[in-house]
């Protein structure tokens, strides 16, 4: 007799991107209210844009192969503006103590220079319940990643795919990936494609308790 054992289901956290998602972009630079030119899609939806900034645009029906290097970028969005766990989905600030658990790791944070205890991060909050899944599923937090606790955070700025206007004001990109831009920076904001936003975490403490 044959035992079939079942593998084991792996558990895709909330922020990853799934191959039903992907959308085909085609944006292109109109004129803009002042002067100038913008960055904008031909048929433009309400969502295109947060923060002054458009946004890649992608589906978020959870279909698919999970896509484990890239995140969904309207999930990856909602976990930064409401502190939601990239693991879960869920509200990630811990109750009683009111912070929010966070898994730094070098490749996704960065300090701010004259603010200890401040930085900027592209990846969401975890919430308590999820460090250990989160821990065990992401081969980049075994390189390095420290469990820590912030007091609040707030949107400034994106990680960006940068354009220029070509013939017919066609978007030709520059070639340059995941690029730092600050949500005030009105030079190159309308020049930009979004793929992650990026939060500024105040009064970041370590919590080894909680790994």
């Amino acid at each position: 007799m044959t035992v079939t054992v079942a593998e084991p289901k792996i558990r895709v956290p909330y922020v990853i991107a799934r191959s039903g998602e992907i959308v085909n972009q085609h944006p292109r630079f109109v004129s803009k209210l002042g002067g100038g030119l913008r960055l904008a899609y031909d048929r433009p939806r309400p969502n295109d844009w947060a923060h002054g900034v458009l946004r890649v645009r992608v589906r978020t029906t959870r279909e698919g192969q999970p896509q484990w290097r890239l995140l969904n970028t309207r999930r990856q969005w909602e976990c930064m503006e409401k502190n939601l766990c990239q693991v879960c989905g869920e509200v990630a600030t811990d109750p009683v103590s009111g912070r929010i658990p966070w898994i730094m790791t070098e490749t996704a944070f960065r300090d701010v220079p004259g603010e200890p205890g401040n930085g900027y991060t592209s990846a969401p909050a975890t919430c308590r319940a999820c460090i250990g899944d989160a821990l065990a599923l992401c081969p980049r937090l075994h390189i390095s990643s420290a469990v820590c606790t912030v007091a609040y955070a707030e949107p400034v700025a994106v990680l960006a795919e940068v354009f220029q206007p070509g013939p017919g004001r066609r978007a030709v990109h520059t070639g340059e990936h995941n690029v730092f831009v600050r949500l005030d920076d009105e030079v190159l904001l309308p020049r930009v494609l979004a793929t992650q936003l990026i939060v500024k975490v105040h009064d970041l403490q370590p919590a080894p308790l909680l790994a």
